[in-house]
């Protein structure tokens, strides 16, 4: 047994990777690991009503059929900052793009001609 400090004294400390051969090792359920997740993803946000609205828009789960430009519209932010979020979702989900997305070469193509733009004025 290792043992580390606490309240400046010496205690026992049980290494989390040793588990009890008498238990066999708990399976954690899968939804629950994204429940978890996705609770810690909105919690981090900093405007949670814009991620539960694009959570709802890219899963299709409570969503009411809104546009980018209608949730964009709701929480005070531009398109492209509802966009950014959904985007932020799918790839740390592994939801696939849903059709108000635009595809990966399209948002490649407007990034570079706002960077195009920018350099130009």
């Amino acid at each position: 047994m290792n043992h580390g400090w606490e309240n400046g004294r010496r205690v026992p400390v049980k290494d989390v990777r040793d588990r009890d051969e008498a238990r066999p090792a708990r399976m954690e359920n899968p939804a629950l690991i994204m429940a978890r997740r996705l609770v810690g993803f909105l919690l981090a946000d900093p405007n949670p009503a814009l991620g539960i609205e694009c959570v709802a828009l890219v899963t299709g789960i409570g969503y009411t059929g809104a546009s980018m430009a209608d949730i964009a519209k709701r929480n005070m932010v531009t398109r492209a900052a509802v966009s950014k979020r959904c985007v932020e979702l799918c790839e740390a989900f592994g939801i696939p793009p849903v059709r108000a997305m635009r595809p990966e070469k399209s948002r490649e193509r407007c990034r570079m001609a706002r960077v195009r733009e920018m350099c130009e004025s």
